[in-house]
């Protein structure tokens, strides 16, 4: 992608958080109006990808952002970054944007705030970025791994199909193509009972035409392999432990130095490396040809009936910056330790991301 730091050496270096992204993928077009959840949860993490962010680089904030506040929680936190509001993006010159993930609704936005083509992703990079984050992806990589580690995911594209497989496997999750923060993730325990269900899947259809149908797992510990990708290759770059919810959405991320984190992978799954060698190799054949830039794929330990660890090897895969990213930063570079999470108030709803003990 044109906006690559290591194609570009001399730019100055701009992150900035689209949490947002997923739905904007969805929707497929630049005039993508973020929901006001996504909008306010944008504007309470705008300093998030400060942990990622190399030193002396920018944080693009919101007009409006208290900047004089957020230099003191920068300075708080030892994060030697710059910040610059995102109407003024322009007056950096030549720069390499680093988005928490790339869109045609925020290249459209940093088009309006004078940001040059230049320096932003082609039609044809975007095509790509929007095809291969599909969930049906998720599926290519357990077939291109070529052994069954566990049940692959099928898509399915009428409402007769998925009500046959969620009633031949209770307990199953019903996905839908593009989706972000766990709301486009359907997790059916009774079919029988759940008189929700059957409109959430003709609505599901409707508006992005299939769904992903996994088997429910007995799931025993979430985790990803953060990777970029560069030249037509992917290279493995660290890992993440996190827990999901009921819907599998991100709740807690563990923070420590990576080789704790990989050690303690491995002591639950010991042919774990061999695995990530193998879906490495999927993954240069599959997305590294196509895409440039940060990707994260979620993986899962599960206890089968036999009570034997499994591996589920492919559950997600994230063509952005992802949570564990920051944690793994968080660990791995600023040397902390403990649990990292994002909570949530009401009336108003707010956001801030916390680590604890």
């Amino acid at each position: 992608m044109k906006g690559g730091s290591l194609l570009r050496p001399l730019m100055v270096d701009v992150y900035l958080f689209n949490p947002e992204h997923d739905l904007a993928l969805a929707h497929g077009a630049h005039n993508y109006t973020a929901p006001p959840f996504a909008r306010q949860l944008r504007y309470d993490l705008r300093l998030l990808p400060a942990w990622i962010a190399t030193t002396g680089s920018y944080i693009a904030v919101p007009d409006d952002a208290p900047i004089e506040e957020d230099r003191h929680w920068l300075q708080d936190h030892g994060l030697d970054v710059n910040l610059v509001p995102f109407s003024q993006l322009a007056d950096l010159g030549p720069c390499s944007i680093h988005p928490w993930g790339w869109d045609a609704a925020l290249r459209y936005r940093l088009q309006q705030a004078g940001v040059s083509l230049e320096y932003l992703p082609t039609d044809e990079e975007l095509d790509w970025i929007r095809n291969l984050s599909h969930r049906r992806m998720t599926i290519a990589v357990h077939q291109a791994l070529g052994e069954a580690f566990s049940p692959c995911p099928v898509e399915l594209k009428t409402a007769v199909e998925v009500t046959e497989f969620m009633n031949q496997h209770p307990g199953c999750y019903l996905k839908m193509p593009w989706s972000g923060s766990g709301k486009g993730i359907y997790r059916v325990i009774d079919p029988v009972t759940d008189n929700h269900v059957p409109r959430w899947i003709e609505g599901a259809l409707n508006r992005q035409g299939s769904l992903l149908c996994e088997v429910g797992l007995d799931r025993l510990q979430d985790f990803a392999i953060e990777c970029e990708c560069l030249g037509g290759k992917t290279r493995l770059t660290g890992y993440s432990v996190f827990d999901s919810d009921f819907h599998s959405q991100f709740e807690t991320g563990r923070v420590a130095p990576m080789e704790e984190l990989h050690q303690y992978l491995i002591g639950q799954y010991p042919d774990l490396d061999k695995v990530v060698e193998k879906l490495i190799a999927a993954l240069d054949e599959i997305i590294a040809p196509h895409y440039q830039g940060p990707m994260g794929v979620d993986m899962m330990l599960y206890k089968k009936e036999n009570g034997e660890i499994a591996l589920n090897p492919c559950v997600e895969v994230n063509l952005r910056m992802t949570m564990g990213m920051v944690t793994a930063a968080m660990g791995s570079r600023h040397g902390l330790r403990g649990s990292f999470k994002i909570e949530s108030t009401s009336s108003p709803t707010h956001y801030r991301a916390i680590i604890s003990p």
